[in-house]
């Protein structure tokens, strides 16, 4: 708990720093803007009140800050690590070092109106966090899964390629949304994965915690192993092929952005 009391007082010193910077990451801008539709009145009033700006100008500021000291430990809540049983592990037994882990540690500390003991400074920290790790849980790359499974399955031999350049699984899928369709923009993206009704939202994708989330984005990604065969060219697969690949992204993206507003909306309901 001191390294991340530690950590958290680095991030307040230098928030000002940070408003300079540009925000990059698609994937992350989509989830944050759907999500931001799905905000409670509440939610969003103290989202406003706590952060300068909306939810996706936020969604990429963990990416800027990871390999900086003092912090580099935030660069291991990027993951969500699991064992052949599709439970959280982290790194060598390390669940702090986990995206799940802290998401759910956050959550703890906020919730039942605990955040408001908090310094508003500290609060802003927790939701930057909040954003862009429950879309990081979401990203199929971002689900690791044990050394022999991965290898069992081809994770570091079946790249892909697109436009002849090569895109190793991770790689990938960070930048699928750009790569799958370049002219999409965020309207575009709400459009065609922003579809669940809000009782589907509540007692399908929502229902549970963080780790029932997460156990159930291992199973339902643990597919992408077999998308594609080793050095495929993007614009040379079938259509069956593209639409896996589509269905499992716009199903995360979207399942990602309900979670993240169903997250910020249970904190600041009271």
């Amino acid at each position: 708990m001191k390294k991340i009391s530690i950590l958290i007082l680095a991030c307040i010193a230098t928030m000002g720093v940070q408003r300079a910077m540009a925000w990059g990451g698609r994937g992350h801008h989509i989830v944050a803007y759907i999500a931001e539709q799905h905000l409670t009145p509440e939610a969003n009033a103290k989202c406003r009140e706590y952060l300068q700006f909306s939810l996706p100008h936020y969604s990429s500021w963990q990416d800027y800050w990871r390999n900086s000291d003092p912090f580099k430990e935030i660069h291991h809540w990027h993951m969500n690590r699991v064992n052949k049983s599709f439970k959280t592990v982290g790194i060598k037994g390390d669940v702090s070092r986990d995206a799940v882990t802290q998401i759910d540690r956050i959550v703890k500390e906020m919730s039942g109106g605990k955040y408001k003991q908090m310094s508003d400074s500290l609060v802003q920290v927790n939701l930057k966090l909040l954003i862009h790790m429950v879309g990081d849980m979401h990203c199929p790359c971002h689900m690791e899964y044990s050394k022999n499974f991965r290898e069992a399955k081809g994770y570091k031999k079946n790249s892909i390629l697109v436009k002849g350049k090569k895109y190793d699984y991770h790689k990938f899928w960070d930048a699928a949304p750009a790569l799958m369709h370049p002219t999409w923009d965020l309207y575009k993206y709400r459009e065609v994965c922003d579809t669940y009704s809000e009782k589907e939202i509540k007692k399908i994708v929502c229902k549970g915690n963080v780790y029932k989330w997460s156990k159930e984005n291992a199973k339902r990604e643990v597919v992408m192993f077999d998308f594609w065969t080793r050095h495929e060219e993007l614009s040379k697969m079938s259509k069956e092929k593209k639409e896996r690949i589509n269905d499992l992204m716009h199903t995360q993206l979207a399942y990602a952005a309900y979670r993240l507003a169903t997250t910020l909306n249970m904190i600041f309901a009271y």
